[in-house]
């Protein structure tokens, strides 16, 4: 292609990262077309009813507000810490049905994989000749059928909550696991304990495997829930002993803190009616006669324990990327992290697997470089399997992508 043609971007994910793309590419000239299979920011609608640490100002740009601005909607407080789903309904939901974006969000829309036309994975390696070739995506709408779509250049921003980890002993699903969870007894995301979801809960035995502050928020909502349903019990599980929360002197998000505070309470016996098991990994997970689960139990000292009588195990053990989209591309990714490579040794040349993650800023353009050329993975995904990513990072990504795509 020439260089007075308009270059099309295929993004792929209809989340804060995707869209902020899509409008930042678009403004300056790109065609760019969204693909998501389930509808604006499904993610983040999944725990609507948790209010983000970081604020609005953390979590939108100059051209989103501006986009506001163009609907005659009110900008939100910058200062303001909204739900999901006020984030949901009051910044994505406008981006998407923006102007500039008309015809160009796709919902209902699964990118099921991703090559080059006419080069398979194994050729053309390193070789310029490869970024002639246009990628060729596979799309399926909601009733199945099936289209390609071509692009010159594709973001991939599709995060990584809808693939969890499985909560086993080595990172494997525990014995059981996969059919307990395929039952429903098993829920690996953050539930609405106080609310819709609360009949699931309420008066019985919860058992809460991790240590994140996925785990701390559901226990909070647990102990909340114990107080107004009799019966309800509540165990927490962690992989290593001692206090599992790092509090950050003057830390500037006070919900964040407010949940270390808990965690490290509950593990040492107070702040609620909690029982912990602290240093213990899930190796096994048996459905009884009765009903209820029984979970075997490996200590750090290599001795098996057993907890019996749970009903409901919520396994907050992290997230990991998709790879199976794009596994016809040459993408070069991280031995451990599985996020891509370049900008997974500077995240860990940078502050290894500690720090704040308000400290962080874009690791630069360079780190966001394939070996499959005019192919970028943005947002959560870029970060594999770690937890530090914020929105404001994925915002910085944006415009390294812009400086990248200008050369």
């Amino acid at each position: 292609m020439t260089s007075s043609e308009v270059r099309k971007i295929a993004i792929l994910g209809a989340g804060p990262i995707g869209l902020e793309a899509a409008h930042a590419l678009s403004a300056v000239g790109y065609e760019v077309e969204v693909f998501d299979q389930g509808p604006v920011g499904a993610s983040i609608r999944r725990w609507g009813h948790i209010r983000l640490f970081s604020p609005w100002a953390l979590n939108t740009s100059a051209l989103g507000l501006g986009a506001l601005d163009d609907l005659d909607l009110p900008r939100p407080d910058a200062g303001g810490f909204p739900t999901g789903a006020e984030f949901v309904a009051r910044y994505l939901e406008p981006l998407a049905r923006h102007p500039r974006l008309k015809g160009r969000v796709h919902t209902g829309s699964r990118v099921v994989s991703v090559g080059r036309q006419g080069v398979l994975k194994g050729e053309l390696i390193a070789s310029r000749a490869r970024r002639e070739q246009p990628f060729r995506l596979l799309i399926e709408d909601a009733e199945g059928n099936e289209r390609i779509v071509l692009a010159q250049i594709v973001i991939d921003a599709t995060g990584c909550w809808g693939n969890p980890n499985a909560l086993g002993d080595a990172g494997i699903p525990a014995l059981g696991e996969r059919k307990a969870a395929s039952a429903g007894r098993i829920i690996y995301t953050l539930p609405d304990c106080c609310g819709a979801d609360a009949e699931q809960f309420a008066g019985r035995h919860v058992a809460v495997v991790g240590a994140g502050y996925s785990a701390i928020t559901n226990l909070k909502a647990l102990i909340e829930l114990q107080a107004r349903a009799q019966g309800t019990r509540i165990t927490w599980l962690t992989r290593k002993a001692g206090a599992p929360y790092v509090r950050i002197e003057g830390d500037p998000l006070p919900e964040r803190d407010a949940l270390s505070a808990l965690g490290n309470a509950l593990m040492s016996g107070r702040g609620g009616d909690v029982d912990t098991l602290a240093g213990v990994s899930v190796t096994g997970i048996e459905v009884r006669a009765d009903g209820s689960l029984s979970l075997s139990l490996l200590d750090e000292g290599g001795q098996p324990r057993a907890l019996d009588g749970v009903d409901v195990v919520v396994a907050n053990v992290g997230f990991r990327p998709d790879a199976s989209i794009t596994r016809e591309l040459q993408v070069h990714q991280c031995y451990a992290s599985e996020g891509p490579m370049k900008l997974a040794a500077a995240l860990l040349s940078a502050s290894g697997s500690g720090g704040d993650c308000l400290a962080q800023t874009s690791m630069g353009a360079d780190t966001l470089k394939s070996p499959e050329p005019d192919f970028f993975v943005l947002g959560a995904k870029s970060y594999g399997r770690g937890s530090s990513f914020l929105i404001k990072l994925g915002l910085e990504q944006i415009e390294d992508v812009k400086s990248l795509l200008s050369i």
